[in-house]
């Protein structure tokens, strides 16, 4: 005789609550959830039931763990009635949604309530709404995802941080865990990276310096990454070269932020899209800069330059990678090492060359060669001229400076505030008269020709005294940022006064470029024109 098994079957009671959810109040508490769907079930004399809850889980993803072990429950034919709270409990996404109660619950012969919307699939007519209350529920999820999403990038634009974790060399303020501070524990580090990279050091040389020295890498100071990432001892002085860029490309060292690092093009998608650096915005912030922002600039300029001119191989420390340019094509002059007469020191056997000229010849450029210890010395005396001459008269030093910055006398600070004085004054006069006028207008004292013709007169005047005083204060903020400029290269200049050696770091902050042009001989004597461009101010004679 053939026996048949007998299968335990039950309701699932799903409860479910997101994030975004959590502050909307008791009645969408997981306890608020069962109680209903309690009641609900013993009011259908229903008391074989089971819950499966999703607690912290979004609407828009199906990807539950409860709700997937329902699913399964389904599959397997133990489940024969679903409950939910109403219809957004199972879901948002109403493509899905209505996949699951129109297709998956009628397939497997599963009951499906949804208590508050009144959706009950024994009772067919019920369900004629529910597609379009399902479609509701998911503009309800856009609409949350798009204020959330504002909501953090107006914070951010506010200078607020809004990361989970605080990067490396900060952690958040106990008081308010939107700022950063410092960590005294790694932000020497930070700072130690800075000026191996002001010294022209590339990521990997950068590494191999930090390997060496033992300091530990980011990994170190997070214990969940023992035994998974840090297997090894050596593996937390092993620096790879990607941290290293994201350190030395991060504004956030500077005291600024970028306010999106990534970003979602829609609600559903789970996760979110790379910005590229130069399409993200960047904005000040009050939290503690960990380098100078002249500094960081210097970084991101030699950083700039090094993706573009190779290391030299020879021995020799190349002061001037990427700065050196052909004054006839502009191109950057390569360095180059004599392999012969090794005996000489290494400094003496180089030399720099026209890179287009070295690549294609004379028919495009010429040599305009120069040893590199003559141009070491060159700029050398250079700084120290312009460095002895700020400490014996700085004053006279900036109106040099600033005087070849096109800023002349007649443009100062006290001329422009007069010029602008004067122009607001004729600016709120022409408002007086043509409120004259148009009162004249309306007490018909003057005809519609003459007031359209005065009105027109007043609009003009009112339009160039506009473009005049905007030109004004872009001369006087373009005139306090020189000077800001001067003061700051006057101040690099007198930490230089007693150098006796040329270094990468002090080419580096101090120098633009140099522009070299083609050796010619005069009277019998070799002359070169080698012209300095310095930071912030250009050329000095």
């Amino acid at each position: 005789m053939q026996t048949t098994e007998i299968r335990e079957t039950w309701t699932a009671l799903y409860a479910r609550l997101s994030l975004d959810d959590g502050n909307v109040g008791e009645s969408m508490s997981i306890q608020s959830q069962k109680a209903i769907l309690t009641r609900k079930a013993e009011e259908l004399g229903i008391y074989n039931y089971q819950f499966y809850v999703d607690d912290g889980y979004s609407g828009t993803n199906f990807n539950r763990p409860s709700f997937q072990q329902m699913i399964a429950d389904i599959e397997a034919g133990k489940v024969t009635c679903v409950i939910t709270k109403d219809l957004s409990r199972l879901g948002r996404n109403y493509l899905e949604s209505g996949a699951y109660i129109e297709v998956f619950f009628p397939k497997h012969q599963v009951r499906y309530i949804a208590v508050n919307d009144g959706v009950d699939s024994a009772n067919s007519g019920e369900m004629d709404i529910t597609p379009f209350k399902n479609i509701l529920n998911e503009f309800y999820s856009r609409d949350v995802s798009k204020k959330v999403k504002s909501g953090k990038y107006i914070r951010a634009s506010q200078g607020k941080f809004m990361g989970t974790h605080a990067p490396f060399g900060y952690q958040k303020d106990p008081e308010d865990k939107n700022h950063l501070i410092a960590d005294e524990e790694t932000a020497p580090t930070v700072r130690y990276i800075f000026q191996l990279a002001l010294q022209g050091m590339g990521n990997n040389k950068i590494g191999k310096i930090l390997y060496e020295q033992k300091i530990p890498k980011p990994a170190y100071y997070k214990p969940e990454y023992f035994g998974k990432f840090l297997v090894k001892e050596d593996d937390a002085y092993n620096w790879k070269q990607e941290t290293i860029i994201r350190i030395l490309r991060n504004p956030l060292y500077k005291g600024y932020f970028w306010v999106q690092k990534y970003d979602k093009k829609h609600f559903k998608q789970e996760t979110r899209g790379y910005i590229p650096m130069s399409e993200r915005t960047i904005i000040p912030s009050d939290h503690d800069a960990l380098v100078d922002e002249h500094t960081w600039d210097t970084v991101q300029e030699i950083l700039d330059r090094h993706t573009k001119v190779k290391p030299c191989t020879s021995g020799y420390e190349n002061k001037f990678r990427g700065i050196l340019k052909c004054a006839d094509c502009g191109s950057t002059l390569m360095v180059h090492t004599d392999g012969r007469n090794k005996e000489k020191p290494v400094i003496e056997r180089t030399f720099y060359q026209c890179r287009i000229y070295r690549v294609r010849g004379t028919g495009f450029c010429s040599q305009h060669r120069i040893n590199a210890d003559d141009l070491e010395e060159l700029v050398l005396a250079d700084i120290q001229t312009h460095a002895k001459r700020v400490i014996k008269n700085r004053e006279k030093f900036m109106r040099k400076v600033l005087g070849q910055m096109d800023t002349t006398a007649a443009n100062n600070r006290e001329n422009i505030q007069k010029k602008l004085e004067k122009l607001e004054k004729k600016l709120l006069e022409s408002d007086r008269q043509f409120i004259k006028l148009y009162e004249d207008f309306t007490k018909q004292l003057v005809s519609e020709q003459q007031f359209r013709m005065l009105s027109t007169h007043f609009e003009q005047e009112k339009k160039e005294t506009t473009e005049e005083i905007e030109k004004l204060k872009t001369t006087a903020d373009n005139l306090k940022d020189s000077t800001c400029k001067a003061e700051q290269l006057a101040n690099e200049m007198v930490e230089c006064a007693e150098i006796k050696e040329l270094t990468t770091a002090i080419v580096n902050r101090l120098i633009e470029k140099i522009e070299v042009s083609e050796p010619q001989t005069i009277d019998g004597e070799k002359v070169q024109n080698i012209r300095i461009f310095y930071k912030f101010v250009g050329e000095i004679n």
